[in-house]
């Protein structure tokens, strides 16, 4: 057997075809089966009821009358009715023959017949003549004074009519086995298609072609629907792809630039004539770049961390409201510096259960972006407050807003919607104020017009003792 021969034998489409042929074959030899029983059963016992019939009535006569009025009631009978077509054998208690009748044309019954049982119940037997084509059902039953009572009838006809049947049947069979073949393997391509589809996707995705998806044929079945599932997944792995060329891009573009001035510095520095002061300069420039490069490094860690629940968190019970102004109060210099005002409406106190570090960290990246993108003469102002058994904090600013198409994005790791990069910055902060959020239980939200300013706002479960008081 050829590789190719075993390939199809072991193929899911052969096995389906020869299950669904199966079943429709055997479903249709079953249907035959049944009503082949029945015909043959009806015929056969129109025929017999008949014969028993008239074996009743002669052994009730031979019972009352005795077996001499048995015989001129059948003579008579004979004489008068058409009786001919039926075989008849009266035998006496000792076994001699009281009559026997044979129908015209027809060879008479053997000498030897079954022996009929003694309750006086009709048994019933085929009897081949001898090799002869002639088929003949007998009946055979006892008297009540001895001896046996037999009536056959020629079923040559009605056994020819069933042969014919079997052998109509038997023809009939080939078409629909190969019906069934053709249904069945129908079916099984039309079951398998979304599998061939989602095989054909797979290995167009092997040799590079990353758009490719799995055909919907809108089935509302199962198999179409892992193949919905298979081509979200893949629109999923392909963002995620995507993400992190664009990652890559970023980390790239932003570690050249302090790199770049690290090489700068160095060799600024090897070229002076050991000038001290030119020398520390030179040094001074590359620690700062340097430590740019693992400031980034570290915040992509903590993110990392704060995402897969690593990230370990000093938790104490912190007020909200005393954060918010020492995080105001730092950065109001640098606001006043470029003309934004800085305010904050906090009324304490606002107990969280959180790391205040962390805290800190957070409110700090959002007020840095607030008053790096507010303009001069704009407002950044911060409110806290109790809201639905939370602390919400909301960063508002008047600045330049972001774009709707960059909202969903912005939390991403090294995403800048700023795409000229004018503006210096790593595009983690946001990242990373997301992740401490999430692992301390809280969630933000950003909302934002383009040209009218943002609203950042963060929400923090209440400490549980600061619940317990206000309940009470």
């Amino acid at each position: 057997m050829s590789l190719r021969s075993r390939a199809l034998f072991r193929s899911t489409t052969f096995r389906l075809t020869a299950r669904y042929s199966l079943i429709f074959i055997s479903s249709a030899l079953i249907l035959f089966v049944l009503a082949y029983s029945l015909l043959s059963d009806a015929v056969r016992e129109g025929d017999r009821a008949a014969m028993a019939q008239k074996i009743r009535e002669y052994a009730s006569i031979g019972q009352k009358k005795g077996n001499a009025a048995l015989l001129e009631f059948i003579r008579i009978e004979r004489e008068n009715y058409d009786y001919d077509d039926y075989y008849l054998r009266i035998t006496a208690a000792d076994g001699t023959s009281l009559i026997d009748l044979t129908p015209a044309d027809q060879e008479p019954l053997p000498a030897s017949l079954p022996v009929p049982p003694p309750e006086q119940t009709i048994q019933w037997s085929i009897l081949p003549e001898g090799g002869a084509p002639a088929v003949v059902e007998v009946a055979t039953r006892t008297l009540s004074g001895g001896g046996a009572i037999t009536m056959g009838k020629d079923a040559s006809d009605r056994e020819r009519l069933l042969r014919q049947f079997r052998v109509i049947f038997a023809g009939i069979m080939v078409p629909v086995a190969l019906v069934g073949l053709a249904a069945g393997f129908v079916l099984a391509r039309r079951m398998l298609k979304p599998i061939q589809g989602l095989i054909d996707t797979v290995r167009a995705i092997d040799t590079g072609r990353l758009e490719a998806r799995v055909p919907d044929l809108g089935a509302d079945d199962e198999l179409n629907e892992l193949a919905r599932l298979f081509n979200a997944m893949l629109d999923k792995i392909r963002t995620l792809i995507n993400g992190m060329r664009e990652a890559l891009d970023n980390v790239g573009h932003d570690l050249r630039t302090p790199a770049t001035r690290t090489l700068a510095a160095v060799e600024m520095a090897a070229a002076t004539k050991n000038d001290p002061e030119e020398l520390r300069e030179a040094l001074l420039d590359c620690a700062e770049e340097t430590r740019r490069m693992v400031s980034m490094l570290g915040i992509l860690m903590d993110i990392s961390e704060a995402e897969t629940g690593a990230m370990r968190l000093r938790l104490g019970t912190a007020d909200m409201a005393a954060l918010v102004a020492e995080t105001v109060e730092v950065y109001q210099y640098a606001a006043e510096e470029k003309g934004v005002g800085l305010s904050y409406t906090a009324q304490g106190p606002l107990l969280v259960t959180a790391d205040a570090d962390r805290i800190r960290q957070v409110l700090a990246n959002l007020l840095d972006n607030a008053v790096k993108y507010t303009p001069s003469g704009g407002r950044v102002e911060v409110v806290a407050g109790r809201t639905d058994g939370a602390i919400a904090v909301s960063v508002i600013d008047s600045g330049e807003g972001i774009s709707p198409d960059d909202i969903p994005r912005i939390f991403d790791r090294l995403y800048r919607a700023d795409k000229s990069r004018s503006r210096r910055g790593l595009g983690l902060g946001l990242s990373l104020v997301r992740a401490v959020l999430y692992a301390h239980g809280g969630a933000i939200d950003v909302q934002s017009t383009p040209g009218a300013g943002s609203r950042f706002q963060f929400t923090l479960p209440v400490a549980v003792g600061a619940q317990a008081d206000k309940a009470a």
